[in-house]
């Protein structure tokens, strides 16, 4: 009896520690203990099953082996299952622009993404109308080069009339002028830029960029001839559009950055990880993980996580130079580097993990900072899609924060 209950322990044990080493033979259980074994076989079947269906959805797998239909202890994750499934349907709607989307149950879930589906929506409109007013406002200014002779000394332009024979400046208003004393040499400068141009098809307006004394500035050019009392003349006129054009391009960085890091964002990380793709570029694809972000938060407060996230970035701009950086989620970064291999990155990853786990803000707090990661190489051969790429990264991640977890229990026990 001592001997049967003992192989019926062991087997439990190993179908909790070991599941592949889990094997019952009833048969050679006593008669008395044998209903005891195949009820325990049930029970330990249903419980391996329901652990797989739920590493299965904790790796946002919903299409996995499905529990079969008597497997009541499952019955929780089945409907979690079917609400992943018409969140993702959701999301998906969402990202096709469809901002009418909402969440009605899942709790603080639902409020969390109704609230996300409402921002991004006002957030969209707000960029669009501010794009539009910027880009409306450039087209009037550059349309002001209509504006010549009668309204000189009012006009945004500079204008200078030259003689064509001469090169004697004929005439210039009191903003062409004052650059002139700034900058003798600056008519003869975009003159001699505007040679090197060719004139965009159906428009009679060049845009040059303009370099002095280590200032860029960008001009809307235009030119004409006419007679001025009897000689030939070109005219110049030329509108400084500098603002407007670093309007317009902070509109665009800010649509590409994560507001809490100012790092790049899954927007931009997806068109640029499509863009190298599509280059045949060789590269290097690093999906990370914060380890316990949602204990910082629950425990000592969103702030404290906010500086976790922030800490967390700073460290991962160390990779390289020329690698790009992005927040793609509440604790999830990719990094994307076309100069190393897979050896380098991962010595460069446990070299960022080790300094994170060292920061000095963290020191004295009963928390460790930790990341989890994992690496996909690509090469120029690459038949692998984004989604398959990113796939392998993550799931690569998820292992490294299934050892990372082991590590932490063997140091605690």
């Amino acid at each position: 009896m001592d001997s049967a209950l003992t192989t019926l322990f062991e087997y439990l044990r190993n179908s909790i520690y070991e599941p592949d080493n889990a094997t019952l033979n009833i048969d050679e259980l006593p008669e008395t203990l044998r209903q005891l074994g195949n009820g325990l076989k049930y029970y330990t079947d249903c419980v391996m099953e329901t652990t797989a269906f739920a590493q299965a959805l904790s790796k946002g797998t919903l299409d996995g082996v499905f529990p079969s239909r008597g497997n009541e202890m499952a019955a929780p994750l089945k409907s979690l299952h079917a609400s992943l499934r018409h969140v993702t349907w959701q999301a998906q709607r969402i990202a096709q622009g469809d901002y009418n989307q909402r969440v009605a149950f899942m709790g603080e879930f639902a409020d969390a993404f109704n609230m996300m589906v409402e921002q991004l929506a006002e957030r969209e409109q707000n960029l669009e109308d501010k794009i539009k007013e910027v880009e409306e406002k450039s087209a009037a200014l550059a349309q002001g080069n209509l504006l010549l002779t009668q309204l000189v000394q009012y006009s945004p332009h500079q204008i200078f009339v030259i003689d064509r024979n001469t090169e004697k400046i004929l005439l210039t208003n009191d903003i062409a002028s004052v650059e002139l004393q700034n900058n003798p040499d600056y008519l003869s400068s975009i003159i001699s830029l505007i040679s090197g141009c060719k004139t965009p098809e159906n428009s009679d307006e060049i845009d040059i960029t303009y370099e002095y004394d280590g200032v860029r500035r960008y001009f809307v050019i235009s030119t004409f001839h006419l007679e001025w009392h009897t000689r030939d003349a070109e005219v110049y006129t030329i509108l400084d559009v500098s603002e407007t054009r670093k309007e317009i391009a902070d509109l665009e960085t800010h649509a590409f950055r994560d507001e809490l890091t100012g790092l790049h964002n899954r927007a931009y990380g997806m068109m640029t990880l499509d863009l190298w793709l599509c280059e045949k570029r060789r590269f290097i694809l690093i999906f990370t993980d914060l380890d316990s972000l949602k204990f910082v938060n629950d425990k000592f407060g969103h702030a404290e996580g906010d500086i976790y996230i922030n800490r967390s970035g700073m460290h991962l701009t160390t990779f390289s130079e020329n690698a790009i950086i992005c927040r793609i989620g509440g604790d999830e970064f990719m990094v994307l580097a076309s100069d190393c291999g897979f050896d380098e990155a991962y010595s460069k990853m446990n070299e960022i993990a080790d300094n994170l786990r060292n920061d000095e803000y963290q020191h004295d707090k009963i928390y460790t900072y930790n990341m989890s990661f994992g690496i996909a190489a690509v090469d120029k051969d690459n038949i692998l899609s984004a989604t398959d790429i990113m796939g392998v990264a993550d799931s690569r991640m998820y292992e490294d924060k299934q050892r990372n977890k082991k590590r932490q229990k063997r140091v605690h026990r």
